[in-house]
């Protein structure tokens, strides 16, 4: 497959203008499976996280043990048959309030704060007082959103005729050897920059800025050591190698902690990094993986959600410690979001007027390709 990549920089209005904004909130997130979370925030029935995507407000919830549960619940809404998940809108069936403020927790059902309707953990209603006997309970459940899990992952989608996960799944590069539906979380931070959602899709994409903007970062991974572009129709992405002497990300670009157990030679000496469209971006080393997922709120304002994952032997050995990793990251985290910031500035001014990629930048040329064709544009 050639993908079709963008002849140059995107222009500045589809970074700030409100109403592409909104237009990619329906024509990306709304149509396609955008990464929730880890699954071990759900890890019992009755655990429950919210999240809000483009004004709506999801909650995400396990129903009962993986493997214990029908493929969907009494209102049709879809659950994932593997993982004991169902995911709805939060809003309650009656006159429309939000039925959970919190952005997690665990509980047995869920009530309305504003008239006490009640709904089970599959969504249906269990509860309404004093609706009489002629009232339809039964057509009143929690309208579904589309749930599925891959890789340890949960996906969320509001697309309800849409392809399956599987079909995503499909198209992702092996990362098998990296274990990810073992791994465990060693630390999680939250960011907010003021920037747009395709700008820290770009920045994570290219490292011709590392040399200027991440010292610390190039004197482990040279911003010139990128390796073979790599794509499909859901992700962009490729390995980047470490500098002689240097076994992983942190700020000795060095680390004890052992290797993934099925990792190959090479896994030892370069980091993979990969964008899954349109949210996930995921930093695969040797010894841990780093994820961001990020949350788009306004044209010029995203959540970023970082969390870095380790070895469950590891993480319960005497003296774990991942500060090392954690440290080294948000470090970069927060050089990226500054430039990130100036960067969304900049393309707000009348004087912004794009010119070219430089050769390194071939993941940008690619995603935005991918854009363009997702906007019709």
């Amino acid at each position: 497959m050639t993908p079709r990549k963008a002849p140059r920089p995107l222009d500045g209005r589809l970074y700030t203008d409100p109403a592409v904004f909104s237009e990619e909130i329906e024509r990306i997130f709304s149509r396609m499976w955008v990464c929730g979370g880890r699954l071990e925030e759900l890890d019992e029935p009755g655990s429950f996280v919210t999240r809000e995507l483009g004004g709506e407000s999801m909650i995400a919830v396990r129903t009962a043990a993986a493997g214990n549960v029908a493929g969907s619940n009494g209102n049709g809404a879809a659950a994932d048959a593997g993982h004991g998940l169902a995911a709805f809108f939060n809003v309650c069936r009656h006159r429309g309030a939000r039925v959970v403020d919190h952005c997690a927790g665990r509980t047995k059902v869920f009530q309305c704060p504003y008239h006490a309707w009640t709904y089970g953990l599959d969504g249906r209603l269990v509860g309404a007082p004093h609706m009489g006997r002629d009232f339809d309970a039964a057509g009143a459940g929690l309208v579904p959103v589309r749930i599925a899990a891959m890789n340890g992952f949960f996906f969320l989608s509001l697309e309800a005729d849409g392809p399956p996960l599987s079909e995503v799944a499909a198209d992702l590069p092996d990362l098998s050897r990296f274990t990810l539906d073992r791994l465990v979380r060693g630390d999680r931070r939250e960011y907010e920059a003021q920037a747009n959602w395709k700008i820290l899709c770009e920045n994570y994409n290219e490292c011709y800025h590392c040399a200027v903007v991440h010292p610390e970062l190039n004197r482990v991974s040279d911003y010139r050591n990128g390796g073979n572009l790599e794509y499909g129709r859901y992700y962009v992405g490729g390995p980047m190698t470490l500098n002689d002497g240097c076994n992983t990300m942190t700020a000795t670009g060095r680390s004890d902690r052992p290797d993934l157990p099925a990792i190959e030679v090479a896994d030892r000496t370069s980091v993979q990094y990969y964008h899954v469209y349109p949210n996930l971006l995921i930093s695969l080393h040797r010894d841990y993986v780093v994820t961001h997922t990020l949350w788009p709120i306004e044209a010029g304002r995203t959540r970023i959600v970082c969390e870095w994952l380790f070895d469950p032997d590891t993480a319960v050995a005497p003296g774990f410690d991942p500060s090392d990793a954690v440290d080294f990251w948000h470090l970069v985290n927060s050089q990226d979001w500054d430039v990130c910031a100036r960067t969304q500035l900049g393309v707000a001014s009348r004087g912004y007027s794009p010119t070219a990629y430089e050769e390194s930048e071939a993941c940008l040329q690619v995603f935005g390709g991918w854009y363009l064709d997702q906007m019709g544009l």
